[in-house]
């Protein structure tokens, strides 16, 4: 839940006005553009938004869709409300770019049948969904794109103490017997970001359950 979520007060506070808005009328939310260094909670919170919305959630990348074909049949198979998180967005081929725009305003698009002058355009009807896109390089995406999203989101580093927090955290869900300050200096040299933080302390984890125990103090 977004409640649970640590850290990023201002993104948080303003998902919470987008998904709740769309919960009032009764319709999808807005698609959501996520950006930011790696590893600060983008795909954490893409699941998040789906868990609130009460929707299905559908995930690729941006290097998984090299053609328009690609996106056409990820896009053809949603369901109506479902959220479809596309991590990487600004890898995707410049074609499937080009239909997504269609996607995402008019819930269609359009399939080539044939080809050569015999060939025609098929409109296609899709069902209603929410894009979450992610994105390390947002400077990559074209205008066009990044315009279609109602809500971006600018992600930036942890402080130390969100970062304790989130490792106090982790360290229940692990059922780590850890003091306060071993998770200082975990969050101390976790360059501000989540994932190191996760990563530093399974690798304590392993030291501790290697050497008898005596990692966390």
């Amino acid at each position: 839940r977004l409640e649970e979520f640590i850290g990023q007060e201002k993104v948080r506070s303003q998902l919470t006005l987008l998904l709740s808005a769309a919960s009032l009328e009764n319709r999808t939310p807005d698609h959501i553009l996520l950006a930011g260094p790696p590893g600060l909670g983008k795909t954490t919170l893409a699941m998040i938004v789906a868990e609130e919305s009460r929707s299905p959630l559908r995930m690729s990348s941006g290097p998984a869709i090299q053609h328009a074909g690609d996106l056409a049949a990820v896009l053809s198979a949603l369901t109506p409300g479902e959220v479809l998180f596309i991590d990487e967005i600004h890898r995707m081929a410049r074609p499937a770019e080009e239909m997504l725009y269609l996607a995402m305003e008019d819930f269609r698009i359009d399939i080539m049948v044939g080809k050569g002058p015999g060939a025609t355009t098929v409109p296609l009807e899709l069902a209603p969904f929410t894009l979450v896109g992610a994105t390390t390089r947002s400077g990559l995406l074209p205008n066009p794109l990044r315009d279609r999203f109602g809500f971006t989101a600018n992600l930036e580093f942890y402080s130390p103490d969100e970062l304790q927090a989130v490792v106090r955290r982790s360290s229940r869900v692990l059922n780590i017997d850890a003091d306060e300050q071993a998770l200082s200096e975990i969050a101390k040299r976790s360059r501000g970001t989540p994932r190191i933080a996760s990563l530093l302390l399974q690798s304590l984890l392993d030291y501790s359950l290697v050497h008898g125990g005596h990692a966390f103090h």
